[in-house]
């Protein structure tokens, strides 16, 4: 019985496949059912048709049970179920009343037509719509056309069956035909109904998961609720700027209470020196429903102030209007008034008092033309070898003194201390003669005057070289004018075109060839130097960095070549041989990598979609950290923006060079959304011997801790400075105390000795 029970339960089964809905699955078994039942009935009756000598009546079930097998067998092979279900509701519709007409008619044989009642009924399980009743409409007109040609069948036939054998054929006829209807229905019921409860039970377990997804959503909403109430200064207000709610952070920080604040409009806790137009410009943007992100200073209950990093969104409707706003803040007090900190220790020389190179550098920045005074003590390393750097700092304190005394006094011109023994006077007077006579009188008075300092008297002799170059070259030329000067045995000497511009020239042209030959020859390659985590050691990631190899085997640093790439129109070139070689040479490892880039190629529509042709291709981007150079000189913030964010879609991560120097500005740092900030190495280098290298790394540090960014040092170059920024809490090192750059991957030694 089981081997019959799964015989069975296979050719119901014959066409379903694993992908089939319930619902199809259904239609298939009741469709295989019909076949299964009446093909072993009909080779019944057919027998007992040709055993009467009714050879005719004998090949109609035959015909059924051959076409029915061929049926399922086409079925079991395309899984299709029109073909089958058409051919058996027509064959089953048809036959039973050609069979009934052979025999002679109702009179005879009458009972047969019942089988073509199972047709409808296969046509109702499958099709629910008025469709199914074209079925009916035809077992109907085949009962009414066998009524009128009944009379004819009758006269025509000369075949006669006994009464018996007439009464057997009703009974068996009638009660098999039913019984097969029956069970057909009710093993479609059946089915029906264990799939209903199969799905009652998939609904009640969805609801179940549902439930208890439901719970950890509302637990996890809690969650986010603690932690940003906890951390973050969170408001709504309606579209006129009505405060609606605030949370608990907000009251905390500016001391207002819920009854002052709501209803209230949000300027209430605006700064009043803050400009209008920056507020002009907030309203236009998320009025035009976008996102504004900025830094704001706002103001307490008690009149004092505080900073917050801001982000205001609109909250749109089902028809995309805008219902209110929410602002969430972040308070950056503490790194406003670190910033505020380092740009003192930056900007400002701490032996004279007076603004340094890095405050010339930014100040120079403008479209004013300007002027440039170089003024070099003469052999001012015999003071301090004489009488102590102590006393030294005290002679450069008291003759900035002088200088700014003396020839500063209207706003047109400014000293800068620019090294140990060199000052610059900037001004934006253009004139050659004045400015001549003007560093005459300076030298003059200069010679003629002495400096006391510890009852000592200092004589000062000074060499001064002036230059009127563009303002990016004003320090480049006017130091070359003071060679100039030393090498004629003169005091004053004015940059010219005829110092350097030959060379210059020549210099241009032989390198333009040398970088030119190396594309072509493949001899711009990649070093590569490691960068140590300082609290293990053993990790480390790599930096990678472009050299030229000469025809003479000799290895070019950048230093000789990168400015004149930029200048011939070879830079793009260099940029995506180095992205190439970097990507193929990590391609098969492990290690994380930085890829440097400048301001030019973020901007530079080409490079990008050469980066991002890269990343796809190689699909190791979350190892790759692109190192932002050169950060100083952004004007276009957006653009830089949209680069961030699309090389951080892909997994890679974003690393600031050259940080403490230059405009290293903390808002700006925030918006680049920095992973890692490289610590200047000037500031590296002096970190074990100048206590202001120490305090700006310090600041940088516990900025950068606060923003949960990864601070490396490079030009780390002894034990020394290593463990100085390990004790100052700097996560990275690198530089010659672990490893020079290397050619491959695998020359790097790694040479760090605990």
């Amino acid at each position: 019985m089981n081997i019959l029970h799964n015989l069975l339960n296979k050719l119901l089964h014959i066409g379903i496949s694993p992908t089939d809905s319930e619902t199809l699955r259904l239609k298939k078994i009741s469709i295989n059912t019909v076949p299964l039942l009446i093909v072993p009935i009909g080779l019944l009756w057919s027998l007992i048709y040709f055993g009467l000598g009714q050879y005719f009546a004998a090949s109609i079930p035959m015909f059924y049970a051959v076409v029915s097998v061929l049926s399922m067998l086409n079925f079991h092979k395309t899984k299709n179920i029109h073909f089958l279900q058409k051919s058996q509701m027509s064959l089953i519709l048809i036959l039973p009343f050609l069979l009934m007409w052979s025999l002679g008619g109702f009179t005879q044989s009458g009972s047969i037509f019942i089988w073509a009642f199972v047709a409808p009924v296969i046509a109702l399980i499958h099709d629910k719509g008025p469709k199914s009743l074209y079925w009916l409409y035809s077992f109907v007109a085949l009962i009414i056309l066998s009524a009128i040609i009944d009379p004819w069948l009758v006269k025509t036939m000369d075949f006669h069956l006994s009464n018996t054998t007439v009464a057997i054929f009703f009974i068996l006829n009638i009660s098999i035909s039913l019984s097969g209807i029956y069970f057909l229905i009710r093993y479609y019921i059946q089915e029906k109904d264990k799939n209903a409860d199969i799905q009652l039970q998939i609904k009640h377990d969805a609801l179940l998961n549902n439930s208890r997804e439901l719970d950890d959503n509302i637990s996890y909403l809690k969650s986010y609720k603690i932690n940003i109430d906890s951390n973050l200064i969170v408001t709504r207000t309606d579209i006129d700027g009505i405060i609606t709610f605030a949370n608990d952070n907000f009251y905390n920080i500016t001391g207002y209470t819920a009854d002052e604040i709501l209803g209230q409009n949000h300027n209430i806790v605006r700064n009043p020196n803050t400009p209008n137009e920056l507020f002009e410009e907030l309203w236009k943007k998320i009025l035009s429903k976008k996102t504004w992100h900025g830094t704001l200073q706002n103001r307490k209950k008690d009149g004092s102030t505080y900073w917050v990093d801001t982000t205001i969104s609109p909250i749109l409707n089902k028809d995309q209007e805008i219902v209110e706003f929410i602002a969430i803040r972040h308070d950056i007090t503490k790194l406003i008034e670190h910033q505020d900190e380092l740009t003192n220790l930056l900007y400002i020389d701490t032996c004279t008092g007076l603004k340094n190179r890095n405050a010339l550098i930014k100040d120079i920045k403008t479209d004013t033309k300007l002027s440039a005074i170089l003024i070099n003590i003469d052999n001012f390393s015999h003071i301090n070898n004489l009488y102590g750097e102590n006393f030294g700092d005290k002679v450069l304190l008291e003759f900035s003194t002088f200088i700014y005394d003396n020839f500063c006094r209207d706003e047109e011109m400014e000293l800068y201390r620019l090294s140990g023994d060199e000052f610059i006077l900037i001004s934006s007077q253009n004139n050659l003669i004045e400015a001549y006579e003007y560093a005459q009188i300076l030298f003059d008075k200069c010679s003629h005057t002495s400096i006391l300092i510890d009852e000592q008297e200092i004589s000062l002799n000074i060499t001064i070289g002036i230059s009127f170059e563009e303002n990016t070259q004003l320090i480049t030329t006017a130091n070359m004018a003071i060679i100039a000067a030393r090498k004629e045995s003169i005091s004053i000497k004015v940059y010219s075109d005829k110092l350097s511009l030959n060379d210059e020239y020549e210099n241009n042209l032989k390198w333009i060839k040398e970088i030119k030959d190396a594309i072509a020859d493949d001899r711009i390659i990649m070093f590569y130097q490691p960068i140590i985590d300082n609290k293990d050691p053993k990790h480390r990631k790599y930096e990678a960095l472009i050299r030229l190899i000469d025809k003479e085997g000799n290895i070019i640093t950048p230093h000789f070549f990168l400015e004149i790439a930029k200048k011939a129109k070879l830079y793009k070139q260099l940029t995506k041989i180095v992205i190439n070689k970097v990507f193929e040479a990590f391609k098969d490892n492990t290690y994380d990598f930085s890829v440097n880039i400048t301001i030019d190629d973020i901007l530079d529509e080409d490079i990008n979609q050469h980066i991002i042709d890269t990343l796809l291709k190689y699909n190791i981007s979350e190892r790759v950290i692109f190192e932002i150079v050169e950060s100083e000189s952004i004007n276009d913030f957006d653009a830089i923006e949209r680069f961030i964010i699309m090389v951080k879609e892909y997994g890679c991560r974003i690393s600031i060079d050259d940080f403490g120097t230059g405009y290293s500005n903390f808002e700006h740092l925030m918006r680049l959304q920095a992973d890692f900030i490289k610590i200047d190495g000037s500031i590296i280098k002096e970190i074990t011997t100048n206590k202001r290298s120490e305090l700006i790394t310090s600041v940088i540090v516990a900025f950068a801790k606060e923003m949960n960014i990864q601070t490396i040092g490079e030009y780390v170059e002894s034990k020394e400075i290593n463990d100085k920024l390990i004790e100052l809490g700097v996560n990275k090192s690198q530089g010659y105390y672990f490893d020079k750059p290397q050619a491959s991957l695998e020359k790097n030694s790694y040479n760090y000795k605990k």
